[in-house]
């Protein structure tokens, strides 16, 4: 009896041992989805209208692009949310900000004033030091850091994504036509760069050796040159934002797409994902940490919003 009970044992630790690697798979590598997500408007009337990133401590940090008033945005701010909901001015005295993102250490970096041919990465440290830590022609969009806070630019108006070290050494990463339009910025958990094309709507992939290929093209996502506003990685999938058709993509790495959420409608509606809508949805990023999606609206007077992913 006690060798049968032994064995029982056994056979149930192994049971509970597999599902539990199963579990840590799913939670590394899935998209990790609440089987029925529910978009939330977490500040609305909002002037935040663009890049959108999260620190550790859950905060969020919106651009303010603004309208376009001749080359740049007329927008100068970067804003902070808490995690109560609680909206500061983080930065000011910019010009049309864009792509933005935040490292371990505080150090902020915003893409600034790309519309004279060229534009600015800023580094503002916690003390609110700010520096250009590179200037890069074409008009210079989206960023992301890698885990050695190098930092990584797509480009709105050049075939390139540009890396930038920490000492403000410049170099082309990847070059390749699909990447002109590029705005949306991130990687995946293999270490490959992921960008979306704001004119094209494609997804495209830069594995670490820069060569570049195509995840997929979101169908009928392109509406008077507006495609996707920015994308972002959770596990194996991307989020873009399809700011000209008012909808939320989800795009898997193996290159199936989905609508993930909205109806398309141009407005500010909360609830479930397929009932929800939202206008202009454009900047776009996850919270790991709390499993969150924040999204920034370009239309109407603006609303930073929320789908949990619990």
């Amino acid at each position: 009896m006690k060798k049968r009970t032994k064995n029982i044992s056994i056979k149930a630790l192994t049971l509970f041992t597999a599902l539990g690697i199963s579990v840590a798979l799913s939670s590394c590598h899935g998209d990790g989805v609440d089987p029925d997500p529910v978009v939330e408007t977490v500040v609305s009337d909002f002037a935040g209208n663009d890049a959108v990133s999260v620190d550790r401590r859950g905060n969020v940090y919106v651009s303010e692009f603004g309208q376009f008033v001749g080359a740049n945005g007329n927008g100068t701010r970067v804003f902070k949310v808490s995690k109560s909901g609680e909206v500061t001015e983080f930065i000011s005295d910019l010009t049309g900000p864009l792509g933005n993102g935040i490292d371990g250490q505080g150090n902020f970096y915003v893409v600034n004033g790309s519309g004279n041919g060229s534009g600015d990465v800023l580094k503002i440290t916690p003390d609110g030091t700010r520096t250009v830590l590179a200037t890069i022609d074409g008009f210079p969009s989206g960023l992301t850091l890698d885990y050695h806070n190098n930092v990584y630019v797509s480009n709105f108006g050049t075939p390139t994504v540009h890396k930038i070290t920490q000492e403000g050494e410049v170099s082309v990463y990847a070059s390749d036509p699909r990447l002109a339009g590029g705005v949306g910025i991130d990687f995946d958990y293999k270490g490959n760069l992921v960008v979306g094309n704001f004119a094209t709507a494609d997804i495209v992939s830069i594995d670490p050796e820069g060569n570049v290929s195509l995840i997929a093209t979101i169908p009928d996502a392109v509406v008077s040159g507006f495609g996707i506003g920015y994308i972002t990685v959770a596990g194996n999938a991307v989020f873009a934002t399809g700011i000209g058709v008012n909808k939320i993509f989800k795009v898997t790495l193996d290159g199936n797409v989905e609508e993930f959420a909205g109806t398309g409608t141009p407005a500010v509606v909360d609830g479930p994902v397929a009932e929800a809508s939202f206008n202009g949805p454009n900047g776009i990023t996850v919270d790991k940490y709390a499993k969150a999606i924040y999204i920034s609206e370009f239309g109407g007077v603006g609303a930073l919003r929320k789908i949990s992913l619990r």
